[in-house]
């Protein structure tokens, strides 16, 4: 077991991105921690590997050749807890964002209320809604069923009812859940997340307990004018880590190494500005951009109180060939201090979502992939900002919070 994080002295981090993995060592010098130094490779979770562990053993010799220090043994296991000899370190941190977002259904009474809340929640991590479900959809049951069955979620965002509210129309909704999954094969079944009525869940896992992978977690709306998302982001970051263990090869080994504490990429980088937030002016919130290969994340605490928005739709990765649904090619060029005709910037949008580990060639290419960047930053926060309290202290209207 590794040793505490309180107690350790040298101390190893592990992201595995979309395009590289990286592993960073820490440890005490004079007293005081200290960056030692990284090491870098690509990342493996596809062909023709397919497993996150080769990446992480490159960049872990890497590191090794960078610092001079041995941390992994004859056996290829990571050396942990640190040896009397100096080998190995005496606890690891492990984060991920490789693979596809997970493909979300959002169940819901109703459209404004739970619905909403539920798709609020699925921004918090890396997944994207297909598609939606509530008492407005107008199609029948055996729609729904076949809805499930073509889009094979890797996920059910349920919610409904606030507490001791109802449930009758809940459990019907949840109907065409627990079918499909007895439709389909044990590894293709969606798993479930409720965070509605608490009164339903010794009902909710009778019926559809031995069908699928159900969890719980407080409601999101416990009454129609409170949303309470914070508990229920800590269940789906264990279910996205449940997700990635199964789908990819060397997860469950790294959640190992990490003690069981593996985490989306995005929900550590929201840790890291909510602490900000409390150590900084208390009268100004703190705000992180994190544009990455597989998404854009954006995090805004205030005093602790923290908003996370995770945009697959704007990384800089695969998803970079539908960007010119979300924007015009016009409003990428406007940024550009060179002339490069539309084409070029479509081309170049395609190439990169094919080769998203390519690196910018020209003074050209690096001009459109800043523009690039600069870009999808405006779209996220651009949708983010709805989002902040009017209470928050602002110089006007339209304007992002004081920062």
């Amino acid at each position: 077991m590794p040793t505490s994080l309180v107690e350790a002295e040298s101390l190893l981090s592990v992201d595995v991105g979309s395009v590289n993995t990286r592993a960073a060592l820490f440890d005490v010098v004079d007293g005081r921690y200290r960056y030692l130094g990284s090491g870098i490779a690509p990342t493996t979770a596809y062909a023709p590997y397919h497993d996150v562990g080769e990446g992480i053993r490159t960049a872990l010799d890497h590191l090794q050749l960078v610092t001079g220090r041995i941390l992994v043994g004859n056996d290829e296991r990571l050396i942990i807890p640190a040896k009397d000899d100096g080998s190995g370190v005496d606890a690891l941190v492990a984060t991920l964002s490789a693979g596809p977002p997970l493909k979300v259904v959002a169940l819901g009474l109703l459209e404004s209320v739970s619905l909403d809340s539920i798709r609020r929640l699925a921004n918090t991590t890396y997944a994207r809604v297909v598609d939606s479900i509530s008492l407005n959809d107008r199609r029948k049951q055996e729609e729904r069923i076949d809805l499930i069955l073509r889009l094979r979620p890797d996920l059910v965002l349920a919610a409904g009812g606030t507490d001791n509210g109802a449930s009758h129309s809940v459990m019907r909704l949840l109907e065409a859940v627990g079918m499909a999954s007895y439709l389909l094969s044990e590894d293709q079944r969606p798993e479930l997340l409720f965070a509605g009525n608490t009164a339903l869940e010794a009902e909710i896992r009778n019926s559809l307990g031995k069908l699928m992978r159900v969890h719980f977690a407080d409601n999101v709306r416990p009454s129609l004018e409170v949303e309470q998302l914070e508990s229920t982001q800590l269940r789906l970051t264990d279910i996205y880590r449940s997700v990635r263990s199964r789908k990819l090869s060397g997860v469950d080994e790294l959640n190992t190494w990490a003690g069981s504490g593996l985490m989306p990429t995005a929900a550590a980088f929201g840790r890291v500005v909510r602490f900000l937030s409390k150590v900084y002016d208390a009268h100004k919130g703190v705000l992180g951009v994190d544009v990455g290969a597989s998404a854009t994340t954006l995090a805004a605490a205030f005093n602790a109180d923290l908003q996370l928005k995770v945009y697959p739709q704007f990384g800089l990765g695969q998803s970079l060939a539908e960007l010119p649904e979300h924007t015009s090619l016009e409003a990428i060029a406007r940024w550009m201090y060179l002339e490069v005709s539309p084409n070029t910037l479509r081309e170049y949008l395609y190439q990169k979502s094919l080769y998203p580990s390519s690196l910018p060639a020209t003074a050209e290419d690096l001009d459109i992939e800043q523009s690039i960047a600069r870009v999808v930053m405006q779209l996220a926060v651009s949708r983010a900002m709805g989002e902040f309290s009017a209470k928050i202290t602002r110089s006007g209207v339209g304007l992002l919070p004081w920062f």
